[in-house]
C-alpha cells in the first residue's frame, strides 16, 4: 500500500469516527481502537486526564459528547509515519456558553492492524475549553 493510500484510509477512519460520534455509535468507535488504546487530554477540566483501554476511553467519549459538537467543515490532515494530526473546527458548549475553536487530535495507528493505539486531544484554546467544560460538567469526573 502506498503512503497516499494509507493516508486516505486513515482519513476515512476519521470520517467514520466523526459520523459515529455524531450518531452516538459507540460500538463503531470502540471497533476502531486497540483494546489497550491510550487517550490523553491535558488541562484542568473534568475531562482532562489519561485514559487507558477501551473501558476508560468509552466513558470519556460519552462525556465529551455532552459538551462538544462537531461538523464536517474546516478539517485538515497532516500525516507523518504512524501518526495523523487532524485540525478540526468544533463547538464546545455549557449551560451559558458556546465557543467555536480548533481541536487538534493526534492519532497514532497500530501498523499491522490499522487500529488506533493512542489519541491525544489538544484544544487550541485550552483555557477556554477547560472553562466551558467546567461550567457544563462542574466537578464531575469521567468514570
Amino acid at each position: 500500500m502506498t503512503n497516499e493510500q494509507l493516508n486516505s484510509e486513515r482519513e476515512a477512519i476519521f470520517a467514520g469516527l466523526l459520523a459515529a460520534f455524531g450518531r452516538r455509535d459507540h460500538e463503531f468507535i470502540r471497533a476502531a481502537m486497540r483494546s489497550d488504546v491510550v487517550l490523553q487530554l491535558d488541562g484542568s477540566s473534568p475531562l482532562a486526564g489519561t485514559y487507558r483501554g477501551i473501558q476508560e476511553v468509552g466513558p470519556f467519549v460519552i462525556a465529551l459528547r455532552a459538551v462538544l459538537d462537531t461538523g464536517r467543515s474546516s478539517v485538515s490532515f497532516l500525516h507523518s509515519g504512524d501518526q495523523m494530526i487532524v485540525r478540526h473546527q468544533i463547538s464546545v458548549h455549557g449551560p451559558s456558553h458556546a465557543a467555536e475553536m480548533i481541536l487538534l487530535q493526534r492519532f497514532t495507528f497500530d501498523g499491522p492492524t490499522g487500529e488506533l493505539a493512542r489519541i491525544t486531544v489538544e484544544p487550541e484554546d485550552a483555557g477556554l475549553f477547560d472553562y466551558v467544560v467546567q461550567t457544563a460538567l462542574g466537578d464531575e469526573t469521567v468514570s
